[in-house]
């Protein structure tokens, strides 16, 4: 049994009672210059779920969530949720928009000037009219749900990957998002740290219904926490559905992409775990 599978004590996490249509993705493409980075894709991602895109380096899938973030504007295509147009929305109704999302970065982007409490505070600080002493009451909540209360006080600089991963998270939800994006959380991280991370984003799934959307290539961490998943090949949409079909997908390029993730993960658990028998 691997490391990540030990470390896993809780049960998969199936989304609560997902709702289709919730996000739509229609045709969407991004070009920079004559680089097509994405080639009209479709996607429809339902209300509730954990939905995971994966795919190889510079296959499309971060300019995918920069795209359903609102962050970036396609060259053509439209990303719909709840009926709205994101890019055809007036600045006050993006920004509203983007208040109901929150988003984890990949390496944290904590401000390393601010304490861990200060910046989990911050969202509340500058889009809420709230009482200084209520948002650090707010604060230290979100930092007890993700098991960072203890490190309320340090800096950034102070945290191990993991806890700089889950103050991120904290930080992400302290605005209560009805959407939570992640950018490959556990990138850099040990399987047994990863596997908390994932077991903590199942746990927001579970809970409070968020529908939290992952890109990572990490193959034992979707498997984990993926209701359903989309591999993303130059741009395109490879396939895209529940994951145990994706896992056995005929592609060829797929079975090679996620027979290669497996191997890889098998190597690395392996070599950690001669590391401390040592």
């Amino acid at each position: 049994m691997s490391w990540r599978k030990e470390a896993l004590a809780q049960p998969q996490c199936p989304g609560l009672h997902p709702e289709a249509g919730f996000i739509r993705v229609e045709g969407l493409g991004m070009s920079f210059g004559d680089r097509i980075v994405l080639d009209g894709v479709d996607l429809d991602i339902h209300r509730g779920e954990v939905f995971v895109i994966m795919g190889p380096s510079g296959c499309g899938k971060t300019t995918m969530m920069r795209h359903l973030c609102g962050l970036t504007r396609p060259t053509r295509g439209s990303v719909v949720i709840e009926g709205q147009d994101v890019f055809s929305l007036a600045p006050s109704e993006l920004r509203t928009l983007r208040l109901r999302t929150g988003l984890a970065f990949q390496g944290g982007a904590l401000l390393g000037s601010l304490s861990v409490l200060e910046n989990v505070a911050l969202p509340l600080r500058e889009n809420t009219d709230l009482d200084g002493e209520f948002v650090l009451e707010i604060a230290r909540m979100k930092l007890e749900m993700v098991g960072l209360l203890h490190a309320a006080d340090l800096l950034p600089a102070s945290l191990s990957g993991g806890m700089k991963k889950r103050a991120a998270i904290a930080r992400a939800i302290a605005l209560d998002p009805e959407i939570l994006f992640f950018d490959e959380p556990s990138a850099g991280l040990d399987p047994v740290t990863a596997a908390e991370v994932d077991n903590l984003i199942c746990k927001l799934n579970q809970v409070f219904g968020i529908t939290t959307i992952v890109v990572t290539h990490d193959l034992p961490s979707a498997q984990c926490i993926a209701d359903r998943v989309a591999v993303f090949f130059d741009g395109r949409v490879a396939a895209v559905g529940e994951k145990e079909h994706v896992w056995h997908h005929q592609d060829e390029r797929i079975r090679d992409f996620i027979e290669r993730r497996m191997r890889e993960a098998d190597e690395r658990d392996m070599d950690i775990a001669t590391f401390m028998a040592m």
